[in-house]
């Protein structure tokens, strides 16, 4: 027998219908719930880049919080660096401490032991202090015992350098202080992280005239996690570790083993027979009930019942030869548990039968009262009856329904009635075993073979072949409600492996159709299905579609530019860049996404350009060419760069 797997392919298809409102507000709720998390580099530190290195929580759009984790916690101190102005401007105290271990514990202090007229973004400057004279350069270093340091290096070696001492202005350290630690803190932690690639930085604080950084070491966590370094000199190894952790996933071995994907006629099924012995506990009302009639049923004790049959009472009956009937049900829900019925009290006046499914159990004193018509005597006897009948009803109680009824033929006033008296078994018990098998398909296919069997532990089939072993009788606790039992059994437990074999193929040929037929009939408005019967017939029904409108949206990000004026104290080999200005000042240029129409200009900034679609690429392109121009016109005559 052939197996077909449908495929249903979805595609989206021009068209357009008018788009729900719910849809649109929903889907911008969205976007702004993205941009309010990750439209800036700030936001995306503070909830993407700090929540995966450190033990704070990640959230999605809607605020829900998750475990996103990728290392350990990221709290570890382990860099700060100090600095402090001298008279002469430069910087005369740079104290770097450190933990090069991350233990804990600082165990490495730097000084450089000269001033720091000027800072680089991988390093520094020194010169004469308060001069632009006589400068060196001074680079982040790190040794193979992952200490921090500084080493000479050539002046054009250095990048991103600007000048900090009297020379250039004053106070620059101090009005700069963010800038220079972090600066300094940047080209540090840069050279750190170079050479030792299992260090994250995770967090960075500044107070006062200190910056601390804190990170985390990948492999600590946990016993047996991957150090990043190794992934880092080797990252093939990604790939074969991501399959090996793969191949333990259920999900992933099941597709990947399955019939289909390996080509392979041969499926292992596993299943298990279970033996249940179920605990009965039984009260009074589960083993008889009262179902209607004059009559009652109430205990005597706790494995003790009492039947009423007819009304109790006293000369409430009245007439002369008069007769009178009562009739009551029982219905027997369990007879096993039924040990002993009998009729043990009677009060009648003047004649009584008592019968039980239409046989005479029992009639009075006199005994010749045996048919169904009227009493074989005189109506009164002017006597009250009580008797003891001790007459055994108990072949009546097997089941299901059981009446009773009273007859009384009374003479002035009278009465009739009887109770009488069943003994039962309350105890619990155990029901007979049963078997859970969710092996019977396999035993009965004979496509399937056992290959593995294990009986309360015991492996009793390996390989396909008997192994001799059988499990000794064990005993098990079986807990009731208010009892417990511990049987013992053969066996409790087998769990079996069968190799089956998989008859049919895999066809999808009239699903690629399907999909053919319904690409080539789409149109904007609907598409011709094609639906391949069991019989051999084709339906080919027209379905509609409907697309959503395009939602408008603004044609770009709304963005202003700003400026802040600062002291051109940028360096170069030739020296600082104001020295070469008529004008010391010079300008900053910012970016900023507009809110609502308005520019979130910065502390000192001035609007250049208003919120709008800002297009910078003119002026980019000429700053670049103005750049390649001025370096062809660089001539170098020795053949050696020149000093500052």
């Amino acid at each position: 027998m052939d197996r077909w797997i449908l495929l249903v392919l979805i595609g989206l298809l021009p068209g357009f219908v008018s788009a729900d409102p719910a849809s649109v507000t929903e889907a911008e709720t969205t976007v702004g719930n993205a941009r309010s998390s990750y439209g800036s580099a700030e936001a995306i530190q503070q909830n993407f880049t700090t929540p995966l290195m450190s033990a704070d929580a990640m959230k999605t759009f809607d605020g829900q919080s998750f475990d996103a984790n990728l290392g350990c916690s990221g709290s570890q101190k382990f860099l700060e660096i100090f600095v402090a102005p001298s008279a002469s401007g430069d910087i005369g105290t740079l104290t770097v401490s450190q933990d090069s271990d991350l233990d804990g514990t600082i165990d490495r202090v730097f000084t450089p032991g000269v001033p720091v007229s000027g800072v680089c973004a991988n390093g520094a400057v020194s010169c004469n202090a308060g001069t632009w004279d006589n400068c060196s350069g001074l680079s982040w270093v790190v040794n193979g015992s992952s200490e921090i340091g500084m080493t000479p290096i050539p002046l054009n070696k250095l990048g991103g350098c600007y000048c900090v001492n009297n020379s250039c202005g004053t106070g620059l350290v101090m009005s700069n202080l963010d800038k220079v630690l972090n600066d300094l803190g940047g080209g540090a932690t840069g050279a750190l992280t170079s050479q030792m690639d299992y260090l994250t930085v995770s967090e960075v604080g500044v107070t006062g005239p200190m910056i601390k950084f804190y990170a985390q070491k990948a492999g600590d966590c946990a016993a047996g996690s991957p150090m990043l370094k190794a992934y880092n000199s080797t990252p093939g190894n990604l790939a074969s570790d991501a399959f090996s952790a793969s191949a333990a996933d259920p999900e992933f071995n099941l597709i990947t083993t399955s019939p289909a994907a390996t080509a392979d006629p041969v499926q292992i099924k596993s299943c298990q027979i279970t033996r249940n012995v179920p605990v009965e506990e039984v009260t009074l009302n589960d083993i008889i009930e009262y179902a209607g009639g004059s009559g009652n049923i109430f205990p005597c004790g706790p494995d003790c019942l009492q039947l009423s049959l007819g009304q109790v009472g006293d000369n409430y009956w009245a007439g002369s030869c008069k007769m009178y009937e009562r009739q009551v049900q029982f219905n027997v829900l369990d007879p096993s548990r039924i040990l002993e019925a009998k009729i043990n009290y009677a009060k009648f006046d003047d004649w009584m039968q008592i019968y039980a499914d239409a046989d005479l159990l029992w009639n009075g004193p006199y005994g010749n009262w045996t048919g169904t018509g009227r009493p074989p005597g005189a109506c009164e006897l002017s006597t009250n009856w009580v008797r003891s009948p001790n007459v055994d009803f108990k072949s009546y109680l097997t089941g299901g329904p059981v009446d009773f009824k009273i007859r009384v033929e009374v003479t002035g006033n009278g009465e009739g009635y009887a109770l009488a008296k069943i003994k039962v078994d309350t105890d619990c018990k155990l029901k007979p075993d049963t078997i859970s098998n969710s092996c019977s398909a396999y035993q009965s296919d004979p496509e399937c073979t056992l290959m593995e069997e294990q009986v309360d532990g015991v492996w009793t089939y390996q390989n396909f072949v008997n192994t001799g072993l059988t499990p000794l009788p064990s005993t098990q606790v079986i807990n009731g409600s208010t009892c417990s039992f511990t049987p013992t059994r053969p066996w409790w437990q087998k769990t079996r492996k069968y190799r089956c074999q998989v008859t049919g193929t895999y066809d999808f040929d009239d699903a690629l159709e399907r999909a053919d037929n319904v690409q080539a009939s789409t149109t904007n408005t609907g598409y011709q299905d094609y639906l391949k019967q069991s019989n051999g017939s084709v339906l080919t029904p027209t379905e509609s579609l409907s697309v959503l409108e395009e939602v408008s949206v603004p044609a770009c990000t709304q963005a202003c530019k700003t400026r802040k004026p600062r002291l051109a104290t940028d360096a170069v080999q030739n020296g600082v860049v104001q020295e070469n200005r008529t004008d010391p000042n010079t300008f900053d240029y910012f970016f900023h996404e507009c809110s609502a129409g308005v520019c979130p200009a910065g502390p000192g900034e001035t609007v250049v350009q208003s919120c709008g679609c800002l297009n910078e690429f003119a002026e980019a392109a000429a700053t670049l060419q103005a750049v390649r121009q001025a370096s062809r016109d660089t001539i170098c005559s020795s053949g050696t760069a020149n000093p500052l």
